[in-house]
């Protein structure tokens, strides 16, 4: 008996600077058997990490019957032109120019692709989120560090490391906090789980973590938390209305844990973007014909798994 599109599975997995989530996703955009550990690659001595991911992917296959086509991964940082692994990591320097594709595919003898995780978190979101049929798309991810990822006619961008360009890093506030990578005022550094934290001490009083704040402001129990995330959504805001007039999208999403803090990060994102190019994108719009119909933002929909999900997405369009 032939097997139905949604018996097939890839495995995915996500190296983020916190945690490397994995999954095994079918092409429906489903996932199953969702596990995380702690991405401790720091130093420069990759072996402890990849045994560990060596061995949750064992763990995995076992419990996947061999139905799995393939592996694909998503990575902190730039990738090599070759897509071979990450060359410029500074969340994880362990990882810094390791061969992860080669070193997968010795291991489990299956199919293997990597992405930049910008570009997983947009392929995810145009083939089974919020970008689903939007010819030019562009998907901000927030978490640990912020990047966007874009599609052009149905096909991502990959002109800088595997991305669209180092776009968290565009600076909001000159003469601001520092970045790890060492830019000063950049969006990563304000709006990041550090810049959160930061507005956090400073609006409490006391060290709050991100994700609480986040919690917080999702259920508006709290005036500070609303407070601080009305802020980053005011920062992000004025990042995609920079980003907005290089790529012009047809539609943004928010996508990303701190996306989890919901409808109050998303009106300053929409209210801070209207303020600065909102009759921008309506003269081109009104002019633009065809070509422009002006775009909207939105919350993404695929959520904290997008990385997971992104990273197959080209296993299976070569089915």
């Amino acid at each position: 008996m032939e097997r139905s599109a949604a018996d097939v599975w890839a495995l995915g997995f996500d190296i983020g600077g916190t945690s490397t989530k994995l999954g095994l996703v079918n092409t429906a955009g489903e996932i199953r058997r969702l596990r995380r550990f702690p991405t401790d690659a720091h130093g420069t001595d990759p072996a402890p990490f990849i045994s560990q991911l060596n061995q949750n992917i064992h763990e995995m296959l076992r419990q996947a019957n061999d139905e799995v086509i393939g592996i694909g991964m998503s990575v902190h940082g730039w990738t090599d032109k070759a897509r071979t692994g990450p060359i410029l990591c500074f969340n994880t320097p362990a990882l810094h120019g390791v061969n992860l594709k080669e070193i997968i595919e010795f291991e489990f003898h299956l199919p293997t692709v990597v992405n930049n995780d910008l570009t997983a978190h947009v392929l995810a979101e145009h083939t089974y989120g919020s970008g689903r049929g939007i010819e030019r798309f562009l998907c901000l991810a927030v978490g640990t560090g912020v990047g966007a990822g874009v599609i052009i006619d149905g096909k991502p961008l990959r002109y800088t490391g595997g991305c669209a360009g180092d776009t968290g890093h565009i600076i909001l506030e000159p003469g601001g906090p520092a970045c790890p990578s060492g830019c000063r005022g950049c969006a990563e550094a304000l709006c990041g789980v550090a810049g959160i934290e930061r507005l956090a001490r400073e609006t409490y009083g006391h060290n709050v973590p991100a994700h609480d704040v986040i919690a917080a402001a999702r259920e508006g129990t709290e005036p500070q938390a609303l407070a601080v995330m009305s802020q980053i959504g005011r920062y992000l805001g004025q990042l995609i209305a920079s980003l907005s007039v290089i790529y012009l999208p047809d539609r943004i999403a928010v996508t990303g844990g701190t996306a989890e803090a919901g409808e109050i990060l998303l009106n300053a994102v929409q209210n801070r973007f209207e303020e600065l190019v909102g009759n921008y994108h309506r003269n081109y719009a009104t002019m633009g014909g065809d070509y422009y119909g002006g775009t909207e933002i939105v919350l993404g929909q695929m959520r904290g798994e997008t990385g997971v999900v992104g990273a197959v997405v080209e296993l299976f369009q070569a089915l």
